[in-house]
């Protein structure tokens, strides 16, 4: 069964955990960056923040099963209004892509987002994940907006649905 745990900056388990991870999985990185993930990558996801937001407003978890860490889960409560919660990683190890787990964390995503009162939730895809567009798109979510993102492989398209 697959469990979710909240992770720590402050835990090198959990770093190691997700860095480890998300070496599993470098053609997200690939695609949405244009590198393979690097050094330090675990220890960023699990701790950087939207503008404006505190730490006690980010949840970064993992999902494991069996004690292996197959994916991880950021959400953020209140990003970018107080009614919204913004989805910024939903990734599990190539391995365990195509499973039937990403909608299992997108349920996870919602429950939180529903126990936080937050009526909608928010995110961005790279258009460069094709991939990811249309997982997210099948699910309900409808475009608002695209905005150029030079760190990244294209732009950033951010969609939304209502809980």
């Amino acid at each position: 069964m697959l469990e979710l745990a909240a992770c720590s900056e402050h835990e090198p388990a959990d770093v190691a955990a997700i860095q480890q991870l998300l070496e599993a999985a470098p053609a997200y990185t690939l695609l949405v960056e244009g590198r393979l993930p690097q050094p330090g990558d675990g220890y960023s996801a699990i701790s950087d923040l939207p503008p404006d937001t505190a730490r006690t407003d980010k949840f970064f978890g993992a999902f494991s099963e069996d004690g292996k860490i197959l994916g991880c889960l950021d959400l953020v409560r209140g990003y970018p209004e107080q009614e919204i919660a913004f989805l910024g990683l939903l990734l599990f190890a190539e391995t365990h892509q195509g499973k039937g787990y990403g909608l299992i964390g997108w349920q996870h995503a919602v429950e939180m987002a529903r126990a936080w009162n937050c009526q909608r939730l928010r995110l961005a895809v790279i258009e460069t994940n094709q991939r990811g567009l249309k997982f997210w798109q099948r699910l309900g979510f409808c475009e608002l907006y695209r905005k150029a993102m030079p760190a990244y492989t294209g732009d950033a398209i951010v969609l939304e649905i209502a809980l």
